[in-house]
């Protein structure tokens, strides 16, 4: 905590799974005296080996987390302020705003049921297109929509998560009318898709935010991204504190107070030249915010000053400095790849001080992850590559997420 820096009495719980986007909010607030619990969906893994991880508590499901957290703090003295980092479990929060509110100061929209309505695709796609947002051509289609007239080649993702089933996939580029019917042939029935125009970006931008509890926007800075790892996840770029005009933030601020959410989120852009175009907005906490923090911006901290009513003007809100950042574990896969050379690999990491899963004074989950490392790529390129035929055999045998 800064000089002068009250102290918070409200509980803070971080819900979701342990992965690098909870091992981020972990250090983010584990060093601010905070009373922080981290409730997880699941097993631990490595993000609880943080020591900034003094209480963690794991459940099997969503519900399991939800019948814990109303029994545990029906009748604390100060309301716990909830974190959360995963779209499901941000979509159940909002299905049960009306029974969790008294409790808890819950992240999301006012309104109960807008957070489930615009963290689909396509009605984000649509509210960014009213506000004057640059979007790709969009459209919905289900596994039997005509797809008559779609120019190629296409982008398709899947609208939302679907509860209780892995989606399909993350996104699939199809190069043609083939390759997009044999994709259609594999998906849920139920399933809902968004279909848009593929934009052929130089670059991926990201801007990280929160809209706090006095209704202030503010904006960390941005991500430019230019490589991913199998996992979807980026694996190199740099973080700045100058946000390209191209991805105006005052459109930004406008998308959040339109729909009335308050909480951490993220936009996710793609460049071509001065042009960005929309590609999704993430209503809960990125898995990039701990980047934004080693470059000197703690929004989470901010966020949850601002829940309680106490000044949080000494928490530093945006980066300080443009610095590189590399996945020191897993963006060794580009080099496998060839898709850059173990030399200009080994410049990059050099380069680089901000890091994915590596903290000098918090070595134990990178250390963890190391040792799955070999495993975790052969997963990551099999998924990558199966994943559509993948889930279409466990929905098949009745396996559930």
């Amino acid at each position: 905590r800064g000089m002068g820096m009250e102290p918070i009495k409200n509980p803070v719980i971080v819900w979701s799974i342990d992965d690098f986007n909870t091992l981020g909010l972990l250090r983010e607030l584990g060093q601010s005296g905070l009373d922080l619990v981290f409730l997880i969906k699941g097993k631990a893994g490595y993000a609880s080996k943080s020591k900034y991880c003094v209480n963690y508590v794991e459940t099997e499901s969503i519900q399991a987390g939800y019948e814990y957290l109303m029994a545990t703090y029906k009748s604390a003295d100060f309301k716990p302020v909830l974190i959360v980092a995963s779209d499901e479990i941000i979509t159940f929060v909002d299905q049960h705003r009306k029974e969790m509110e008294p409790l808890f100061i819950l992240p999301g929209t006012k309104e109960q049921g807008n957070i489930e309505k615009y963290i689909d695709k396509n009605t984000m796609t649509a509210l960014a297109e009213d506000i004057g947002i640059l979007c790709p051509q969009s459209k919905e289609v289900r596994w039997d929509s005509s797809i008559e007239g779609v120019k190629y080649p296409c982008l398709i993702k899947p609208s939302h998560q679907t509860e209780g089933h892995y989606n399909e996939f993350k996104f699939k580029i199809c190069q043609n009318e083939k390759e997009l019917k044999q994709t259609l042939r594999f998906v849920r029935h139920e399933s809902v898709f968004i279909l848009q125009q593929y934009i052929q970006k130089e670059k991926d931008l990201l801007v990280y935010g929160g809209r706090l509890y006095d209704g202030k926007t503010v904006i960390a800075g941005a991500m430019i991204r230019d490589r991913l790892a199998d996992s979807g996840s980026s694996s190199h770029g740099y973080i700045t504190c100058d946000v390209p005009k191209c991805a105006d933030t005052r459109k930004i601020a406008e998308f959040l107070e339109k729909i009335d959410y308050y909480g951490l989120f993220s936009f996710e852009y793609g460049m071509i030249g001065n042009k960005a175009y929309f590609f999704e907005v993430n209503l809960r906490n990125d898995g990039t915010s701990h980047y934004f923090f080693q470059a000197g911006a703690n929004i989470p901290l901010a966020y949850v000053y601002s829940c309680v009513g106490k000044d949080y003007s000494e928490i530093p809100v945006k980066t300080s400095k443009k610095a590189w950042f590399i996945d020191e574990v897993f963006d060794v896969e580009n080099v496998i790849k060839g898709v850059i050379s173990k030399e200009q690999w080994k410049k990059e990491m050099a380069e680089a001080t901000i890091f994915k899963y590596y903290d000098r004074e918090d070595q134990e989950p990178w250390k963890t992850v190391k040792k799955t490392r070999v495993k975790q790529i052969a997963q990551d390129f099999l998924l990558k590559k199966y994943r559509l035929y993948i889930v279409a055999l466990l929905d098949k045998f009745g396996l559930r997420k």
